[in-house]
């Protein structure tokens, strides 16, 4: 009986492609998932087979064969092909956009002898389990920590769990008893944790592994070489590896038997990708576990409040740990004072230099916290009003004294400071605003020969760096550390008696919906580094609007107050989560160019919004320029979420369409963090 002749959809990574047609010759075995080579157009480009069948739609036409398999990979499971496919499908990409770059790039290098060794090698490197390494002693659970546990456990199949705490509450123990019982289970069992910052990653990956010693604990993050991730992505999707601890780019991992998912500080920004396939981990996570059947824990101080609102409707099941896991640790006294008058050369008040002089008499560590790096946001001339700005983008270069340089925190392009205005000459310019370098010189002056730590990411930008300060802390080798987000959140210093915050006052005012939403999650969470240990902890906030409700929840430690408030806001103002939204961005050489393609895709999305779909005019992005590109956005809403990505899918393909000039790049962006 003659052969059938096979055929494959093979999903190439070039936007705008749906997956394309090739022949599979006679004498190759190939089935889907399998990476290949083939040719587009006159590049040799790698894919992935979607699907293979004989079907008779396809024969006749001249198709291209595939030219090999790459065997150097099990084929991607039929779970892994649908995830990507969702996520393609729900952030209107092409599935080849969405499929191909979550590889690791030396996997989807052409085959040669040399790639194969290559492969061999880092199949080598992958993570191994120590062995012989004592398995950490757990701690016992409290109540609440076991009440959460059993819930989870006991719920078969799939459910979405908000675990909700207080920061100091445990949330990790009740993480690796979830791993624990989970594994157990099933001796081919697989969890994914995700966190959402790269400097958490190795603090997670010890308490891991040193609960799990005779495991091959995996860890992905942007900060590894090509070859760690595809070490790591490889010992997960062969089923040596039985836990991966990640961040987003995690989600996209190849399971053989994923059965749990865990998503630390569910409420980071970090977890919505800013470039590429603009997705959100978070999101993919808990779809790809309704898909897998599993459960999904969701864990937070502060949940987002698209995840609050889930939960008091009952799609989500909330789990709460009201209070803090170590015996006798209680949540911090909040307090707000003023800032020293205007016009003062320092930043910190005299009740607060008071403060942190009798928290070092204690011998425990203090933590300063400014969300703003640099020595001062811009150099200013007081005699002609000359500031410091990029010559690349529409926003102010940040001085950082220790490098004598002036920074574009947005493109990164720098350049010595001036001895002198370069617009009137004047040499008196000055500083205008402070930075987090700004504060570690103040400090320095007030509290001479005590151990001062500044972290943020100028200081820990290179690898390993962040992990290496952050061992310091915990050593006690720090008496006072001054940082920004990054030591906000997820890190258990046992030893920080006191926080102090400074200036939250400029996101106070900030237009943006999201502002007060994030500040409140900052604040909680960096308060939430104090009294950790056993001892009380205080955390002291310097503000000018102490009558503002969101420092009255927060004085109250009252997560459920503020997000109830903020949501009944959102509800009567019309803003997420109760409206669905994508934003159309489109950068130019010039603003008008931008503006322009964006009022013609306007013009084209008229008739395919009907009533349901409100499409806004154009408007020129809040940062106009960067990189010397032109920028400007249209926002689209709808009520109903179905009725957004309808109009979404065909609104799409009537822009892509368009005619453009002007060197024109755009991109639609489903559920935007910022409008």
């Amino acid at each position: 009986m003659a052969k059938l002749d096979q055929f494959a959809q093979v999903l190439v990574d070039v936007p705008g492609l749906a997956p394309l047609d090739y022949r599979i010759p006679e004498d190759m075995l190939a089935a889907p998932g399998d990476l290949v080579v083939v040719t587009v157009g006159a590049r040799r480009m790698t894919g992935v087979i979607a699907s293979i069948t004989a079907a008779s739609d396809v024969e006749g036409r001249r198709l291209k064969s595939i030219l090999k398999v790459m065997k150097t990979t099990a084929p991607l499971p039929a779970e892994w092909l649908a995830l990507t496919r969702f996520a393609a499908s729900y952030y209107v990409r092409g599935w080849g956009e969405a499929a191909l770059p979550a590889l690791p790039a030396a996997l989807r290098r052409p085959p040669t002898p040399q790639q194969e060794k290559r492969i061999a090698g880092i199949r080598e490197a992958a993570p191994k389990a120590r062995g012989d390494a004592s398995r950490a002693a757990p701690p016992e659970l409290n109540d609440e920590q076991r009440a959460a546990v059993e819930a989870v456990c006991a719920a078969p199949g799939f459910a979405t769990w908000l675990l909700f705490g207080v920061t100091g509450s445990g949330k990790t123990e009740v993480y690796l008893h979830l791993m624990e019982r989970t594994l157990a289970a099933d001796p081919e069992a697989q969890v994914l944790l995700l966190v959402p910052e790269i400097n958490l990653t190795p603090q997670l990956v010890g308490r891991v592994e040193a609960r799990f010693p005779d495991l091959a604990v995996a860890a992905l993050n942007s900060e590894f070489t090509d070859r760690e991730r595809a070490a790591a992505w490889l010992s997960v999707h062969e089923g040596r590896a039985r836990i991966l601890v990640g961040t987003r780019m995690a989600v996209f991992a190849s399971f053989s038997k994923l059965r749990l998912i865990l998503v630390d500080e569910e409420h980071d920004l970090s977890y919505k990708s800013g470039d590429g396939l603009r997705y959100s981990a978070r999101d993919l996570a808990v779809w790809r576990a309704s898909k897998l059947g599993i459960p999904v824990v969701l864990g937070s101080a502060t949940p987002s409040l698209e995840s609050w609102m889930k939960a008091k409707e009952g799609a989500y099941r909330l789990l709460t740990l009201s209070a803090r896991a170590v015996e006798h640790a209680t949540l911090p006294d909040v307090e707000l004072t003023d800032p020293p008058p205007k016009g003062s050369r320092g930043m910190i008040s005299e009740v607060s230099r008071a403060a942190l002089e009798a928290c070092l008499a204690e011998e425990r560590q203090a933590l300063v916290f400014l969300n703003r790096r640099g020595y001062s946001p811009v150099l200013s001339c007081p005699a002609c009003e000359w500031v410091s700005t990029c010559v690349r983008c529409s926003a102010f270069t940040v001085y950082h004294k220790r490098e004598k340089a002036l920074i574009c925190h947005h493109c990164g392009w720098r350049r010595p400071v001036p001895e002198a205005c370069p617009s009137c000459g004047n040499v008196d310019i000055l500083p205008r605003g402070t930075g987090t370098e700004r504060i570690e010189e103040e400090l320095e002056v007030l509290f001479p020969g005590r151990r001062i730590l500044r972290i943020d990411r100028d200081s820990a930008a290179k690898k390993h760096a962040a992990e290496a300060a952050f061992g310091k802390v915990h050593r006690g080798e720090v008496d006072i550390l001054v940082g920004t987000q990054m030591v906000a959140k997820g890190h258990d210093f046992q030893k920080i008696g006191l926080v102090l915050v400074l200036n939250p006052d400029a996101q106070i005012l900030s237009p943006s919906t999201r502002a007060r939403e994030r500040l409140f999650a900052t604040l909680m969470q960096v308060a939430g580094r104090a009294g950790r240990g056993g001892e009380r902890g205080r955390v002291l906030i310097q503000t000018r609007f102490p009558d503002d409700p969101l420092f009255s929840a927060l004085a109250r430690q009252s997560y459920p107050a503020f997000a109830d408030a903020t949501l009944e806001e959102r509800r009567e103002s019309a803003c997420p989560p109760f409206m669905h939204q994508a934003l159309l961005t489109a950068e130019a050489d010039q603003l008008s160019s931008a503006i322009g393609f964006l009022e013609d895709a306007a013009r084209a999305a008229a008739p395919l919004a009907g009533d349901d779909v409100l499409v806004y005019d154009p408007v020129p992005m809040p940062l106009v320029r960067l990189m010397n590109r032109e920028r400007a956005q249209l926002l689209v809403e709808s009520v109903g979420r179905m009725t957004l990505h309808r109009f979404l899918i065909a609104w799409n393909q009537a822009i892509s369409g368009l005619r453009t000039s002007g060197n024109i790049v755009w991109c639609l962006e489903v559920d935007p963090l910022e409008t």
